[in-house]
């Protein structure tokens, strides 16, 4: 049923955006004890989106800015969790800086890191907040970024820093294997692909996921194990009806904010559709998960429990009918039977 193309162990994840109705520091609080909860649960990674800033006038949580410092905190409550940013806004941040942080994160985890980096200017004016000053330009958006990314890279493998030789404090060549793109486009997977990185398809794109993963395995060098994380929303019920009831409010928020780029829908079960909501029964969900075109390409399913849910028992109660029920029958073994891999 399954039908993947990727000759790898499926992974599984759970993913944060943190955008959540409540102060971000319950948010945080929670969501620590909900990846303490997968990890038990047998899921191997975690990873957390950066957001810079609350919107004016929201009422939602403004996310979460500072990844290294949550994910420090997530590698003292967790043995084996491996930590993942999905992704640090490169071109809003000091390379140099962002390599000191991932590296001391690495070294204080056990090696435990799994850096994800993203090209982006974020909201209006964050840039110029932040102190950044960022070319209009696409093209030129683009190099900068691939510049500032050859730098952490460099930095990372300990290229000298200063005219003096000054080096990164602690070095961490190792990291440079572990290197992820979030990508909206063909192209930009691709040449993560080219590069040997691994690869972060998001629930909602401007463009298919699967496009996103072809793109991406057909850019890989021969014989360069694929690594490629898709996000995947999910929500349990006793049945599909009863869960879009659930999910109404925030289904209709999700899609008023996405309507612009994600496929015309109507009904509340279309709208589910375009944001790439799996709902259900077990067996819905496995079936639907199973067959999204880009699953077949998919090494690392990174399971997100936001937007749809009323609370966090909820979303503790939705692993473990994950890793239970659902997970299984998709091809994913227990780390308790196999160990975890990368």
């Amino acid at each position: 049923m399954t039908d993947r193309i990727v000759d790898a162990p499926l992974q599984l994840g759970l993913f944060a955006h943190f955008a959540e109705e409540s102060s971000e520091a319950e948010s945080y609080l929670e969501f620590l004890r909900l990846f303490e909860h997968a990890e038990k649960a047998g899921f191997g990674y975690a990873w957390v989106r950066q957001f810079h800033f609350r919107s004016s006038g929201s009422a939602r949580s403004g996310g979460l800015p500072s990844p290294f410092v949550l994910l420090a905190a997530l590698a003292e409550r967790t043995e084996r969790l491996r930590l993942g940013t999905a992704a640090i806004t490169l071109p809003l941040e000091d390379p140099v800086r962002v390599a000191e942080d991932a590296a001391v994160l690495d070294a204080i985890s056990g090696g435990r890191l799994e850096l994800g980096v993203a090209n982006g200017v974020g909201a209006p004016g964050t840039a110029e907040a932040l102190g950044r000053s960022l070319p209009e330009d696409r093209d030129d958006r683009r190099q900068r970024f691939l510049d500032a990314l050859d730098v952490l890279l460099g930095a990372l493998r300990g290229d000298p820093l200063t005219a003096d030789g000054h080096t990164l404090a602690p070095v961490a060549p190792s990291l440079t294997e572990r290197i992820w793109e979030a990508t909206l486009t063909a192209e930009s997977a691709r040449a993560a692909g080219e590069r040997g990185y691994g690869v972060l398809v998001g629930t909602t794109q401007t463009v298919p996921a699967e496009t996103t993963a072809a793109a991406y395995l057909d850019g890989l060098p021969p014989g360069a194990l694929p690594r490629l994380g898709l996000s995947t929303l999910v929500l349990p019920a006793r049945t599909r009806e009863e869960a879009l009831r659930g999910a109404e409010e925030g289904i209709e928020r999700k899609w008023a904010w996405g309507k612009d780029f994600l496929p015309p829908a109507t009904t509340l079960a279309e709208k589910a559709a375009s944001l790439g909501l799996h709902y259900g029964t077990t067996d819905d969900i496995v079936e639907s998960i199973a067959t999204h075109p880009a699953f077949r390409s998919t090494t690392h399913l990174q399971v997100q429990l936001e937007l749809v849910y009323g609370s966090f028992a909820q979303r503790h109660d939705a692993l473990d009918q994950f890793t239970a029920e659902i997970a299984p029958a998709l091809g994913w073994s227990s780390p308790a039977l196999v160990g975890v891999g990368r």
